[in-house]
């Protein structure tokens, strides 16, 4: 729009020292051309298509007199264009020398350098708006991962304190009842009273329903003390060299020996993919089908050491597929475009 006002106004002064140059001469056409050419510069992006229609309105000037008075029209587009060799221009006002023309191609130039120095400082208010922006949303990403982070500490540590008191009941107090039931057994055999064995037997009773309620307090508690999906989350973080996705789609009602033995299965996973392949990217899709669980592990590795997984340390292929075997299950795997595994484990068949 600046641009627009400051061609009209150079425009209006063309015209008007061409009529009090030439008040008598039709010069409609000349002023049509020099429009349209000055239009055409501000359409036109290659730099050569512009530099030949300054070369042809030069020449139109240099053999038509009237032409000249249009050079600070074309001037304007010229110093934004080719800055400083837009002088080369005023050697032909002489031709046709006008005070009134070297003044409005002087101003000419002079609001080309002001619209130039514009177009700079708004780019580069530009550049500072967008890096604001951009940073904006990076704090924003970076403030929701560490909010996300924070609440999986929380979760952890919940996880942690759960764990240990599980492994406290079951130390301290599973220990103590069970060795007072032991010595309940000792008395009634020794007691010769039917009352005292009677209510050794009450008693004995009441402490075995206590020990049994204990014993599924501290199954429940280690069951939920062990988080599958953070757990995997947390292994594929400690390996930022390659991209992990994780397809999660388990039930929660696991037991906690099954989800011990589904976590060995993907560490091993990923630790073929760091010690054995090349691979930039890994999958780990664990899927509960209805008959069985599926645990596919699959990475994009090139250059894969298959001697090395089935005879370096680590549980390997052959522990894996006792895994499969414990459960009744089959265990797949493959190289091609990678390293795949395929492992099944079905459902209440553990054995």
């Amino acid at each position: 729009m600046r641009r627009f006002g400051e061609k009209l106004f150079i425009i209006i002064f063309c015209l008007y020292n061409t009529y009090k140059i030439y008040p008598e001469q039709n010069l409609a056409l000349y002023f049509l051309i020099s429009l349209i050419i000055s239009s055409a510069l501000d359409l036109i992006d290659n730099k050569k298509g512009k530099a030949l229609l300054y070369i042809i309105f030069g020449l139109m000037s240099f053999l038509h007199n009237p032409f000249i008075l249009y050079i600070p029209l074309i001037l304007y587009n010229f110093y934004l264009d080719f800055g400083l060799y837009s002088l080369f221009y005023l050697p032909l006002i002489s031709l046709n020398f006008s005070p009134l023309n070297l003044f409005i191609s002087i101003l000419s130039i002079y609001l080309a350098i002001m619209n130039k120095k514009h177009s700079q400082l708004l780019d580069g208010k530009r550049e500072i708006r967008d890096q604001l922006r951009e940073d904006t949303l990076y704090l924003q990403k970076y403030n929701e991962q560490l909010k996300k982070d924070r609440e999986k500490n929380i979760q952890i540590a919940i996880l942690s304190e759960r764990n240990r008191i599980a492994r406290k009941l079951h130390d301290s107090i599973g220990h103590i009842i069970s060795s007072s039931i032991l010595q309940l057994e000792s008395l009634k055999i020794i007691s010769a009273e039917n009352k005292v064995i009677e209510k050794l037997d009450t008693l004995q009773k009441t402490l075995s329903s206590g020990m049994d309620d204990i014993r599924k307090s501290i199954h429940n508690l280690y069951r939920e003390s062990l988080d599958l999906e953070r757990q995997i989350e947390k292994l594929s973080a400690d390996v930022p060299d390659i991209k992990t996705e994780l397809v999660y789609r388990l039930k929660d009602n696991l037991s906690y020996e099954l989800k011990h033995d589904i976590l060995s299965v993907v560490k091993e996973g990923i630790t073929n993919c760091v010690k054995h392949s090349s691979a930039s990217k890994l999958k780990i899709s664990l899927l509960d089908q209805p008959e069985f669980y599926s645990i596919i592990i699959k990475d994009n590795g090139s250059e894969i050491d298959k001697k090395a997984l089935n005879t370096g340390d680590g549980m390997g292929l052959v522990s894996i597929k006792e895994i499969a075997d414990k459960y009744n299950g089959l265990l797949n795997y493959q190289f091609d475009k990678g390293f795949k595994i395929h492992l099944t484990l079905m459902k209440g068949q553990s054995i």
